[in-house]
């Protein structure tokens, strides 16, 4: 039984000052999160208001670059270049580190947004490709992705270091793959339901799929997304229950 997990929401994604102050509650609950930094949302002011507000509150920051496709908020699979994508990738990361780096923190891990997450996902070449792209930029961050897929392997055999994810608010195919957002019930908008699939995978390293199948899922970090409905109510009963079972949040 792991007494002991990281807490992560995107932040970051909206341009507005309620958005920015909706971040900073979220950053209560949680140990580390992942920044937009333009690719699907984000601009040089977001990150760095929102780097700023992490930086404040003492957690771990992630980048989180995605498909550029700010149109469909990098939620599409998107048709590119193996050479554009790297560039992509390698241009949204290098701006949030700099921000960061600027404000006297430390940039520690890279989150895919999206798309691109579900993508790498299933596709080991694309996963590499990211990984690859990392690892030349910079080799000493760590690669958060989904818990159980080939993504562990894939960086182990490149030498980067992998953080294992799982999700509060999603639901799981049986394949252990993310139940599509089009797919009813594929998003956790009951804040119980989330607390009991987290409690699910922190003490029995298992997690119910939409379709009742039990499956095995190990993560070093489990995501909220700040845009789920009702996501606030969600980390502060998570967060509330997670202590009363003597499990710590923090970075891992």
């Amino acid at each position: 039984m792991s007494r002991h997990i990281d807490l992560n929401c995107d932040m970051g994604e909206g341009e507005t000052e309620a958005s920015a102050a909706l971040d900073r509650e979220l950053m209560r609950f949680i140990s580390s999160c992942s920044i937009a930094c333009g690719g699907h949302a984000g601009s040089e002011h977001t990150m760095r208001q929102t780097a700023a507000s992490a930086l404040d509150a003492g957690l771990r920051i992630g980048a989180h670059p995605s498909y550029p496709d700010r149109e469909n908020f990098g939620r599409q699979s998107m048709s590119i270049s193996e050479s554009a994508l790297s560039a992509a990738i390698t241009e949204q990361t290098a701006a949030l580190k700099a921000i960061v780096t600027e404000l006297g923190g430390e940039l520690s891990f890279v989150k895919p947004h999206g798309a691109l997450y579900n993508d790498m996902a299933r596709d080991a070449e694309l996963t590499s490709l990211f990984v690859t792209t990392i690892k030349e930029f910079d080799p000493t961050l760590k690669i958060m992705g989904l818990a159980g897929s080939h993504c562990s392997a894939i960086c182990e055999n490149l030498a980067m270091p992998f953080l294992g994810e799982a999700f509060a608010d999603r639901r799981y195919a049986d394949d252990g793959q993310l139940s599509p957002r089009s797919q009813d019930g594929a998003v956790i908008t009951e804040p119980e339901a989330a607390v009991a699939q987290i409690m699910s995978i922190v003490e029995h390293a298992r997690v119910e799929s939409i379709n009742g199948k039990w499956l095995p899922l190990q993560a070093q970090s489990i995501c909220v997304h700040s845009d789920t409905p009702g996501a606030l109510e969600h980390l502060t009963l998570i967060s509330n229950h997670l202590i009363a079972r003597g499990i710590h949040i923090g970075a891992i």
